[in-house]
């Protein structure tokens, strides 16, 4: 990249400081989400296995928030880990106030220094390597489809306006993988773009161009990553900042213009080749493990789908007395692997987790957030057909007939009939 070979302004080297500190300090959570990913890949992992990591700055954020930022940040009751919660304010605001304190303490003690090319050169090579392994893994999380999944039948039984705008964005994109691909395609050529020093400006257009896509739709929709999201726009707006003049000049003023870029080498040729290897190997192995990744969390989704079976009621018979239509049941959902939705008959969803005991032929429930236990007796009267009998709610003995209802490609169909119909 191209930098000034005069004595850069104060404003220049202050603005640096600046950015160099900020968002350097703010790439580690970049490189902390991309070590864990990785290491989901060979290990089973959830989020909040990062928890920890942050949790030793709970007692100094709430300090803080009680004294400057008042959030209402309570440690002992909100998660501390920086996504868009006051703890994620408090984060940002932090280093934010820390990289002026910072920047200015340097700025003295550096004062006699005429420019940081050198520095400025390196440190852009690392912010848009960084970059581009995190849009990189967005990227292979759509084109394996796991970040935005097809609607599960739970989705598809839910009413439109009880759902959330995340909800429905999420619906919106996994509804149509065609689009899912195409967009994880975009992020992909992207990241493509930022590892080649040669296309490197035009990858910062590029990227800024899908980020701003996607923080529109962060921030619009409610997702929880608008923070993070937003600051990715800001390394791909940092990066793309020399080259904004003569971009204008190009597209507005119909003039030619040459993006030369600039290198910087190490003195010895074994530095030379460390550095090339880790720019080559370190995409590879996050494409790789990002890849083993979802490839194993698609095909865990494939078979939970698979064991997925709804059954309509076709009668529900209580003793001694006519169950409210809150105690009754509309239909019952297996969903999750070891999850069972029940519906009452105003469509309101009942949440257990159950186990199965195929020699007592029980089913064992246990109520979510709750110590509550029933068990059912089920049978299998002929194909397709289910038969439960127990005590339910209020003490109520039930005895409950089941029909199999399809629950495959419920979408598909419903677009084939309209088609049949026009």
């Amino acid at each position: 990249m191209q930098t000034p070979k005069k004595p850069w302004n104060t404003w220049q080297k202050f603005s640096f400081r600046f950015f160099f500190l900020f968002f350097g300090l703010t790439s580690l959570f970049c490189w902390i989400n991309n070590v864990f990913f990785a290491w989901s890949a060979v290990a089973k992992a959830s989020v909040e296995d990062l928890y920890p990591i942050f949790k030793p700055l709970s007692g100094l954020f709430y300090w803080l928030d009680k004294h400057f930022y008042h959030t209402g940040y309570d440690p002992k009751s909100q998660v501390s880990f920086p996504i868009d919660n006051h703890f994620g304010v408090i984060f940002y605001l932090t280093l934010f106030f820390l990289s002026i304190i910072a920047a200015i303490a340097w700025s003295i003690l550096d004062k006699k220094r005429t420019n940081y090319n050198r520095l400025f050169y390196w440190f852009n090579v690392y912010l848009r390597y960084t970059l581009a392994i995190v849009i990189l893994g967005y990227g292979i999380d759509k084109v394996i489809p796991v970040q935005m999944p097809h609607p599960r039948t739970i989705d598809m039984m839910r009413l439109f306006g009880n759902q959330s705008r995340e909800d429905l964005l999420w619906k919106f994109m996994g509804v149509s993988p065609g689009y899912m691909l195409f967009t994880g395609s975009c992020e992909i050529l992207a990241a493509l773009l930022l590892f080649s020093r040669r296309t490197a400006v035009f990858g910062y257009l590029f990227v800024l161009g899908v980020l701003t896509n996607v923080v529109a739709l962060n921030w619009f929709y409610n997702i929880s990553v608008k923070l993070f999201s937003s600051l990715l726009w800001l390394y791909a707006f940092y990066l793309l900042a020399p080259w904004l003049a003569r971009i204008v000049q190009f597209f507005f003023s119909g003039t030619a213009v040459a993006v030369p870029q600039q290198q910087h080498t190490f003195q010895k040729k074994w530095q030379n080749y460390l550095l090339t290897a880790a720019m080559v190997l370190v995409p590879l192995i996050s494409l790789a493990l990002e890849s083993l990744r979802d490839v194993k969390a698609y095909q865990g989704e494939i078979t939970s789908v698979r064991k997925e079976k709804m059954y309509n009621v076709t009668a529900f018979v209580t003793k001694d007395t006519i169950a409210p239509d809150s105690i009754r049941w509309r239909r019952v959902l297996f969903v999750y692997d070891n999850y069972v939705v029940f519906y009452n008959m105003k469509d309101k969803e009942d949440w257990y987790q159950y186990e199965v005991d195929s020699l007592k032929r029980t089913l064992t429930l246990h109520a979510l957030n709750s110590t509550v236990i029933k068990k059912l007796q089920y049978a299998y009267p002929s194909a397709g057909k289910l038969q439960l009998n127990g005590e339910w709610k209020g003490g109520r003995d039930i005895n409950v007939s089941l029909k199999l209802s399809p629950v495959d490609s419920m979408y598909l169909n419903k677009e084939k009939l309209k088609i049949m119909q026009d």
